[in-house]
């Protein structure tokens, strides 16, 4: 897998959030830079060939993949504020593992860029459902992976919730009426009270996604 951080961005959103990223990490020291250079590329090679949901705009397929990523970096990097390159680099690398088919492994990422981002990609790696997996075991892993992030450490918890923000954000134009209502309900249930208790901020923005969202689901 190439470390390039020099990749092309596949569209002209890709591109506008990559030079966003880049300028928002811009003052940070040189070997951070680096680091996070080879998280983006990392996530670039990983999603390359994957999309988002198809939405109205896009009713065969959404905005590259990529994109959310790199969104949630920036939330974490723009919006919070919070200039930490551990939590930056794992905004990037959160869906890496989960959807690389394979090709990369939490024990890669800990060779690349270090035990803690590793552990927080573990953490907010969710377990393999296929779409067969009956009922009660989906809920057994999901609740287990629930806690895992219920315990993590507080950047965990913000890249999670970021994560969260921006797939509410992005879900309100979705044509699957049937994901809305239940990631809705999932995070009214489970993200928006850890919201309550890790930060103020992404509390209210959740709160008013949700909000825009149960809009959406009845009137969209």
């Amino acid at each position: 897998m190439s470390n390039s951080s020099t990749s092309q961005p596949v569209n002209k959103l890709a591109g506008q959030l990559r030079h966003r990223l880049l300028l928002s990490i811009e003052q940070f020291p040189v070997l951070d830079k680096v680091m996070l250079g080879k998280a983006l590329a990392t996530a670039e090679e990983i999603h390359k060939a994957q999309y988002r949901k198809a939405n109205k705009e896009n009713t065969q397929q959404g905005a590259p993949y990529i994109v959310h990523p790199m969104r949630v970096a920036l939330i974490i990097a723009e919006e919070l504020e919070l200039k930490e390159p551990l939590a930056i680099a794992t905004a990037l690398l959160h869906d890496s593992v989960e959807m690389s088919g394979g090709k990369l492994s939490i024990s890669q990422v800990e060779e690349t860029f270090g035990r803690p981002i590793a552990m927080m990609v573990s953490i907010l790696t969710k377990p393999s459902l296929k779409a067969d997996t009956p009922f009660l075991e989906r809920e057994q892993k999901l609740k287990i992976y629930r806690d895992r992030i219920s315990h993590a450490s507080v950047e965990t918890k913000l890249v999670k919730l970021a994560d969260r923000l921006d797939n509410l954000r992005d879900s309100y134009d979705i044509l699957d009426k049937g994901f809305q209502m239940r990631y809705l309900k999932e995070t009214r249930d489970f993200y928006l009270p850890m919201a309550e208790f890790t930060d103020p901020y992404l509390q209210d923005e959740i709160a008013v996604a949700c909000d825009h969202l149960e809009k959406a689901i009845k009137f969209g």
